[in-house]
């Protein structure tokens, strides 16, 4: 008895784990750009980390005839956006709290000359107050 032929076997395809990894690193990086302070310990290595990994896939994918290469430049454009939020939304953060901190001793100090007290006075006051 002859036994039925054995099946061609396909070809495991293969897929890029830089591309997949710089994609998922550029995710994370930019949704941690958008809190400020703690974004610079988590979306800075991360995004750098997808770049990292990004032009590695994109180096790989030539190689393996362009698979990869979406998730690869992907993971590269999203690293470059959670570097880049992160230094924008530091910045106008750290902006809004000093226009605030400018504005209160501006209302202060015209409060202050309300009462008749003088500059030099009311600095003296804000001096003695920063130092308790």
């Amino acid at each position: 008895m002859a036994y039925p032929p054995a099946p061609v076997a396909q070809p495991v395809r293969q897929g890029n784990g830089f591309g997949v990894t710089a994609l998922v690193l550029g995710i994370v990086g930019a949704v941690f750009a958008v809190i400020p302070i703690i974004n610079v310990f988590t979306a800075i290595p991360l995004g750098i980390l997808a770049i990292i990994f990004g032009c590695v896939a994109l180096g790989v994918s030539g190689k393996r005839g362009g698979k990869g290469k979406g998730t690869g430049g992907s993971g590269l454009v999203l690293g470059i956006i959670a570097v880049a939020g992160t230094f924008l939304i530091n910045a106008l953060v750290f902006n809004a709290v000093g226009n605030a901190i400018d504005q209160y001793y501006e209302e202060y100090k015209d409060e202050c000359s309300a009462l008749g007290f003088t500059d030099e006075e009311c600095d003296r006051f804000i001096e003695d107050a920063e130092d308790l």
